[in-house]
C-alpha cells in the first residue's frame, strides 16, 4: 500500500503554528521518505532498561541534566552488573543501555567494565548498547573488544553549547574524533542530534548533522531537550516546534536511506502530540513511545504501523 501523498500535503497545510516555509520543507523531507522506505513506521513502545555504572555520581554536572537522570537509572555502583543483566533476562528484556555519569574528560566509563560486559553477553541473548560520551583511540578499542553492539553519541556541533550547556573545554572536533575513533574499531554508530540543548534555542545542530555525514551511522536519532527541575535550564523554555521542524527535515534530506528515529527523551503532553505529528510528516521512519495522537494520525495517513517491545529505537525492529 503507497501512501496518499494529497492526504500528506493536507495534513501538512493544515498544522497550525508551522512556518510556510518549514511546510515545504516537510512535503520535501516526506517526498524523501516515500521514496526510500516503505510506508511502514516503527513504534517503540518500551526501551532498553537504562543502567548506571557511576550510581549518581558526575563530574560534570551539565546544565541541561545536573544528575537529575541518573536518579531514574538502575545502579551498577552499589549493585553487581551480571546480577542486574541476569535480571532484565529473566524479565525478558532483550538488551541493556550502560549509561552514567561524565568524566572530566567528557567520557562515560562503560570502557571499564569490559569483563563484566563480556560475561554477560556470553551468559545471555542480550543486546549492549552504550553512552559513550567523548571517547579516545583506546577507550573505543576497550568497547569493541567487550563487544558493544551500539554506540549512542550525542553530537555537539556548538563550541558554545560544549563549553556553556556540557562545561568542557573541548570543541566539535572532539566529536568528530569521538566518531572517528569508534567508526574505527567497526562498532555500529547510533548518532543522537539534540535539538535546543543551548537552553532550548538551536545552536549547532545542523553542523552536528553534517558532522554525522562523513561516517555511515546505523540510525540518525533526534532528541528534543526537556526543560527539567532542579537543573540549571529548569525555567528555560522548551524548543520552539518550529526548530525541530527544521532538523527533522534536514535530517531527512541529509540522511535520504538512514533510518532516523524521535527519541523517548523529549517533553511531553500537547507539545509531544503535536511533535510526533510533525516527525511523522517530516519524513521519520521510527518514533520511541508515540502518543495516542500519533497512533491516530498515522492511521489516518496510510501508514504499515508495527510495535516493536522491549527494543531501543536505535535498532530495527523488523
Amino acid at each position: 500500500m503507497d501512501f496518499d501523498i494529497c492526504n500528506v500535503h493536507h495534513h501538512i497545510m493544515d498544522m497550525q503554528g508551522i512556518k510556510p516555509h518549514l511546510k515545504e520543507s516537510m512535503k520535501s523531507a516526506f517526498a524523501v521518505r516515500s521514496r526510500n522506505f516503505s510506508n511502514r513506521i516503527l513504534f517503540f513502545t518500551r526501551p532498553f532498561k537504562p543502567v548506571s555504572i557511576t550510581g549518581t555520581d558526575c563530574d560534570l554536572k551539565c546544565k541541561h541534566c545536573s544528575a537529575h537522570y541518573l536518579e531514574h537509572m538502575v545502579d551498577a555502583s552499589s549493585n553487581d552488573l551480571f546480577l542486574i543483566a541476569a535480571d532484565l533476562d529473566r524479565q525478558g528484556e532483550q538488551g541493556m543501555l550502560l549509561s552514567g555519569g561524565s568524566r572530566c574528560d567528557g567520557s562515560v566509563p562503560t570502557y571499564e567494565h569490559g569483563d563484566t560486559v563480556r560475561s554477560v553477553k556470553s551468559a545471555f541473548h542480550l543486546k549492549i548498547s552504550a553512552h559513550t560520551g567523548l571517547v579516545d583511540p583506546q577507550q573505543a578499542a576497550s568497547l569493541r573488544d567487550y563487544g558493544l553492539d551500539m554506540a549512542l553519541v550525542d553530537v555537539i556541533g556548538s563550541e558554545s553549547t560544549i563549553q556553556d550547556v556540557y562545561k568542557l573545554d573541548r570543541t566539535p572536533r572532539d566529536y568528530e574524533s569521538t566518531l572517528s575513533n569508534l567508526a574505527a574499531e567497526g562498532i555500529a554508530l547510533a548518532p543522537h542530534i539534540i535539538v535546543g540543548l543551548h537552553g532550548g534555542e538551536l545552536d549547532g545542530e545542523l553542523r552536528a548533522l553534517e558532522m554525522v555525514q562523513q561516517y555511515d551511522p546505523e540510525v540518525v536519532v533526534i532528541v528534543v531537550f526537556i526543560p527539567t527541575g532542579g537543573t540549571e535550564y529548569s525555567t528555560a523554555r522548551k524548543p520552539d516546534i518550529n526548530d525541530v521542524v527544521e532538523v527533522m527535515t534536514a535530517a531527512r534530506e541529509m540522511f535520504p536511506s538512514t533510518p532516523l528515529s524521535l527519541s523517548c527523551v523529549r517533553p511531553g503532553g500537547r507539545y509531544r502530540s503535536i511533535l510526533d505529528e510533525c516527525a511523522l510528516l517530516s519524513g521519520l521512519d521510527r518514533i520511541a513511545v508515540p502518543s495516542r495522537h500519533c497512533y491516530r494520525t498515522a492511521e489516518e495517513l496510510g501508514f504499515d504501523i508495527r510495535e516493536v517491545d522491549r527494543m531501543c529505537c536505535s535498532y530495527g525492529g523488523g
